[in-house]
C-alpha cells in the first residue's frame, strides 16, 4: 500500500510540476530574470592586472544577495596611472520590459567603491554591452524593449528574423580611478536581487569571464566565499565555472557532495549559519558562476518526498505538498516540523527522527531548542498553514 502511495505522489507531483511549467511558460516564459553580478573591469585599454580577488557572496532570506569583493591590483608602471573603471549590469529579463535611460539599475543597490582606503563617486549610463572604450547609448532618442532585451528606435518594431538588429545594452557603473605604482586595493559591495525561474525559489548569476579584461587575462589569486548568516540555504554550484577545484566548508555547519543538477556536473551544499570557501591560483575564468536553490526537478529519477528541499524565503514547496499530501497524517506532520528540521532540531519521534535523517540536507543540530523566535513568513506558513502578517 506504501507504494502504491509513493507511486501516486510521485505521479501527482510530476503532474504539479508540468502544469506549473506551462502556466509559467503561457505567462513569463522561464521566470523573471532580475540581473546578475559582475567583475570591475577596465573600460579602456590597460596594462593593469589582478593580483588576488577575495569574492564573498552572502545569500539572504530577503530575496537579495550582498556582495562584497576585494581586489588586489598592480600597476607594474613607475608612475600613477589614470583608468576609468566600470561594473556592467544586464537588464532584467521579463520585469515589464522596461528602458531606464538614466542608467540605474533597479535591481542594484548600495552601490560603493572605496580605492586605497577612498571612496571613489560613480556615474551610471545605460551602454553597448561589452565594449571597449565605454559607448553609451543615445538618449535623446526613444527606445522600446522587447523580449530578446535589445533595444530598438521608437517606431522600428523588429520583423521576424531581424531580432538582432537591436542593440544589446547593459547598465554600467563608472568611476575614475588613479593606479599608484605596485600595489592597490579596492573594496566594492553592492546588494543585488535574485532571479526566480519556473520551480526554483531563487536563482543567482554572477560573472567571472569579464575578469579577463585585466592584464594577462586572468586572476593570479582567487577565493571565492558563499555565506548564509542566521539562516540555512539548500543549494548548487555549477562546477563548470571552477574545473577540478572544491569547496570546503570554512564556517559553521554544512555539507558538500558531488551531484547533477539535471544533468550538469555540481557542488550541491547544506549550510547553516556558516561559510563554504574555494580557492584557486592563476584563475582563468572561461564560465559564470551559477548558483541556484535546490528544487524538486534535481530529484525526478527518485522516489520525491516532502522536505526533499526547503527555503524559508520561498513558499513554493509548500503548496506542491499541500496539493498532494492532504491524504497523509504522517506527511502533514512532516511539513508542519520542516522549519524546525531546518534549523537542526533533534526529533524524539522516532518515525520523525529517521524521515528526517533520511533527507541529505538535514543537519542535528543538539544545541538548538525548538523556537518560532526567527521565523520567517514562510515558516509560519508551514507551521500553521497560515501566513503571519
Amino acid at each position: 500500500m506504501m507504494k502504491n502511495n509513493l507511486l501516486t505522489l510521485k505521479t501527482r507531483m510530476l503532474a504539479l510540476m508540468l502544469l506549473l511549467l506551462a502556466a509559467a511558460s503561457a505567462g513569463a516564459n522561464d521566470g523573471t530574470y532580475y540581473t546578475s553580478g559582475n567583475q570591475l573591469v577596465p573600460l579602456q585599454e590597460t596594462d593593469i592586472r589582478v593580483r588576488k580577488e577575495v569574492l564573498t557572496i552572502t545569500l539572504m532570506d530577503n530575496g537579495y544577495a550582498r556582495v562584497d569583493v576585494w581586489y588586489d591590483f598592480w600597476n607594474p608602471g613607475t608612475s600613477v596611472k589614470h583608468l576609468l573603471m566600470g561594473f556592467e549590469a544586464d537588464p532584467p529579463y521579463n520585469d515589464n520590459y522596461q528602458f531606464y535611460p538614466d542608467g540605474a539599475h533597479p535591481n542594484i543597490h548600495d552601490f560603493v567603491v572605496e580605492m586605497n582606503g577612498r571612496r571613489l563617486d560613480y556615474r551610471h549610463a545605460a551602454c553597448v554591452r561589452n565594449m571597449v572604450p565605454l559607448q553609451p547609448i543615445d538618449t535623446t532618442k526613444r527606445y522600446t524593449v522587447y523580449d530578446d532585451n535589445n533595444l530598438f528606435e521608437e517606431g522600428k518594431t523588429p520583423d521576424d528574423g531581424t531580432w538582432g538588429e537591436g542593440i544589446s545594452y547593459a547598465y554600467v557603473y563608472s568611476f575614475e580611478a588613479d593606479f599608484q605604482p605596485g600595489l592597490n586595493r579596492v573594496h566594492h559591495t553592492y546588494t543585488y536581487r535574485l532571479s526566480v525561474i519556473v520551480g526554483i525559489p531563487w536563482s543567482l548569476d554572477y560573472k567571472l569571464t569579464p575578469a579577463g579584461r585585466w592584464a594577462g587575462g586572468k586572476i593570479d589569486d582567487f577565493t571565492l566565499v558563499v555565506r548564509v548568516d542566521n539562516t540555512a540555504k539548500h543549494f548548487t554550484v555549477l562546477e563548470n565555472a571552477f574545473p577540478g577545484a572544491s569547496f570546503s566548508v570554512s564556517k559553521g555547519t554544512g555539507k558538500i557532495r558531488h551531484s547533477k543538477r539535471y544533468d550538469t556536473p555540481c557542488h550541491e551544499v547544506s549550510l547553516r549559519n556558516g561559510a563554504i570557501t574555494l580557492h584557486v591560483s592563476n584563475f582563468h575564468p572561461e564560465h559564470e558562476l551559477s548558483i541556484q536553490a535546490v528544487d524538486v526537478y534535481m530529484f525526478s529519477d527518485q522516489e520525491l518526498r516532502p522536505g526533499m528541499s526547503y527555503d524559508r524565503s520561498s513558499p513554493m514547496f509548500y503548496y506542491m505538498h499541500q496539493n498532494n499530501l492532504s491524504d497523509s497524517d504522517f506527511y502533514r506532520r512532516v511539513i508542519r516540523n520542516l522549519p524546525f528540521a531546518h534549523r537542526g532540531y533533534v526529533f524524539k519521534d522516532k518515525r520523525l527522527k529517521k524521515y528526517f535523517e533520511s533527507l541529505w540536507w538535514y543537519m542535528p543540530d543538539p544545541d538548538y531548542k525548538d523556537s518560532t523566535d526567527d521565523f520567517t513568513k514562510v515558516d509560519w506558513l508551514y507551521f500553521t498553514g497560515e501566513s503571519e502578517e
